[in-house]
C-alpha cells in the first residue's frame, strides 16, 4: 500500500471511530467540544453516514484509486473552512475548529505523499 493510500486508510479509520461515537455516545463527542447534548436520533444518522463515508476511504486506499485519493485530500482541505463559517456565525464553539485541523492535517498528509509519488505530475490521471 502506497504512502498515500495508507494515509487514506487511516483516515478512513478515524472516521469510523468518530461515527461509532456519534452512534453509541454521541453526547460523549458534543460534549468534548461545548455542543449541546442531544436526544435526537440526527445525531445518530451522522455517525452511520461517518461510517458509510469511511467505506470508500478504504475502497480507494485498498486498490489505489488516485482519483479518490486525491479526491478526498481536496474534499478534506474545505472542512476547516465550512466550520470555521460556523464559528464566526456563531452555531459552534471554537473549538470544533479542532476537528477541521485534524481533517486538514489528514487532507495535507495524503496530498503531499501523492505528490511524493508523482500523481500531479503533468499528464498524469
Amino acid at each position: 500500500m502506497s504512502q498515500s493510500a495508507k494515509s487514506v486508510f487511516i483516515y478512513g479509520i478515524y472516521l469510523v471511530l468518530i461515527g461509532l461515537m456519534l452512534l453509541f455516545v454521541p453526547n460523549l463527542l458534543l460534549n468534548l467540544f461545548g455542543i449541546e447534548p442531544t436526544n435526537e436520533v440526527w445525531i445518530r444518522f451522522e455517525g452511520i453516514l461517518l461510517m458509510a463515508t469511511a467505506v470508500y476511504y478504504f475502497i480507494g486506499a485498498k486498490y489505489e484509486l488516485i482519483l479518490i485519493l486525491k479526491t478526498t485530500a481536496f474534499i478534506r482541505f474545505t472542512v476547516i473552512v465550512f466550520f470555521t463559517a460556523f464559528v464566526i456565525l456563531e452555531l459552534v464553539p471554537a473549538r470544533i475548529i479542532i476537528i477541521s485541523v485534524i481533517d486538514f492535517l489528514g487532507g495535507a498528509w495524503t496530498y503531499l505523499m501523492l505528490k511524493k509519488e508523482g500523481h500531479f505530475a503533468r499528464n498524469k490521471d
